[in-house]
């Protein structure tokens, strides 16, 4: 119930419980971000906006994120209080991974707020750059976000590499029994699987684990290059962090949220929560939408020299950040999308699968197995599978090639 002028009224509230004995939230300093963005950073945002005199577009962003009541601490658990944005008008509805991918129309609403969230904020730090030096927990803990990321995204789906491997080498094995079976649940032309199995290489290198972690930082070095100035980004914009009705979007979750380029929102949502057919037919318009909002949310806002001159120098920085994507669609995508029994069963494969060939080395153990594998997890290989051959028609081939000769230019 509330206090004051509203004494004795109810209101549901959503209450998020973070364990602090967790050393992956204590590393992150995941509360401590969660709080500042909720706290400070955001309403900062919406009073800059105001003062501009666009009050429609202030409350756009207010409506875009759910209102924060306050945290605290008990014990070794610590709580944030918000909004239990369930009771609004509109009905909203968080959409599971395993149940589907956001549709064309959500897309197109998910990016137009994300333009409006980082035009304004690219208004703000260009009117005001010592923005940023207020807030040091989003801006030194990068290295230290990136450390804990990489971990996570090295255990969050165990052999996700190692089983692509496999499927591609036995698959293109027509004499092998074990190849006849996966041609029944899977499919892929000669060319595909010719180009699978150099992209496959290529990953192994950019994400095995003694390069991840300087990868990552070298991805958001690029990151950081191409922006005219950093941002406080959502970082973990994925569509189970957004709520959607008919006619609205909100973030919720910011407890990755850190001073980067933009784009890496972007890439971090067109990873995970659309298909590989989507971003085939659809990436043009859907990155239209992005781009001319985050323009005309600029100039609103008084901007003259928005971060991109031009839809040219747009599409050259969204491919630059390409490897990031596949970053999120080898852990997020799996870890969301498998069952625990069948990322078991995956980890339990690569005792029978050789470690250089990614071929079989007991195939008794792995035809056992793989009677094992649900047909989810047959359409996640088949959704990994088709998203890098899409990625590698928008570019990713050379843009892996990029990032590796950036790793190796001497500093």
């Amino acid at each position: 119930t509330t206090a004051g002028p509203d004494k004795g009224l109810s209101k549901l509230l959503f209450l998020k419980e973070v364990c602090y004995d967790d050393s992956h939230n204590q590393g992150m300093q995941l509360v401590e971000k969660e709080v500042v963005m909720y706290l400070h950073v955001i309403p900062q945002l919406i009073s800059f906006v105001e003062k501009q005199g666009r009050t429609s577009l202030a409350d756009t962003l207010v409506a875009m994120f759910p209102k924060f009541h306050g945290y605290g601490r008990v014990a070794s658990n610590y709580f944030i209080v918000l909004e239990d944005f369930s009771t609004r008008k509109d009905t909203f509805k968080v959409i599971d991974f395993r149940d589907s991918s956001h549709d064309n129309e959500k897309v197109h609403m998910v990016l137009k707020c994300m333009a409006q969230y980082h035009g304004a904020f690219y208004a703000l730090t260009c009117q005001n750059p010592n923005f940023i030096e207020q807030f040091p927990l989003l801006q030194n803990q990068n290295e230290i976000s990136l450390q804990a990321f990489g971990i996570f995204a090295r255990l969050a789906s165990p052999g996700t590499l190692k089983w692509m491997e496999f499927l591609h080498s036995t698959y293109c094995n027509n004499n092998d029994a074990v190849a006849k079976f996966l041609k029944t649940k899977m499919s892929l032309t000669n060319n595909q699987a010719t180009d699978l199995g150099q992209l496959i290489q290529k990953l192994k290198d950019l994400w095995s684990p003694d390069r991840i972690i300087e990868n990552m930082r070298n991805i958001n070095k690029l990151a950081s290059v191409n922006a005219i100035s950093t941002i406080p980004i959502l970082g973990d914009a994925h569509q189970l962090n957004i709520a959607c009705s008919a006619h609205q979007i909100i973030f919720f979750d910011l407890q990755m949220g850190w001073f980067s380029d933009g784009m890496i929102d972007l890439h971090t949502y067109l990873s995970t929560s659309i298909t590989p057919k989507q971003q085939a037919d659809n990436l043009p318009d859907f990155l239209k939408t992005y781009y001319a909002t985050l323009r005309e949310t600029c100039a609103q806002l008084g901007m003259s020299d928005p971060p991109y001159t031009d839809m040219d120098h747009f599409m050259e920085c969204f491919r630059k950040l390409l490897p990031w994507q596949t970053l999120y669609a080898l852990s997020f995508v799996p870890f969301f999308r498998y069952s625990d029994s069948q990322r078991a069963i995956l980890t339990e494969l690569e005792e029978g699968i050789d470690e250089e060939t990614g071929c079989c080395r007991d195939v008794a153990m792995v035809t056992e197995l793989l009677d094992k594998v649900d047909c989810s997890t047959w359409k996640v290989s088949q959704h990994l599978m088709n998203y890098f051959m899409e990625m590698k028609g928008q570019g990713l081939f050379e843009e892996l090639e990029n990032l590796r000769n950036h790793s190796e230019t001497p500093k």
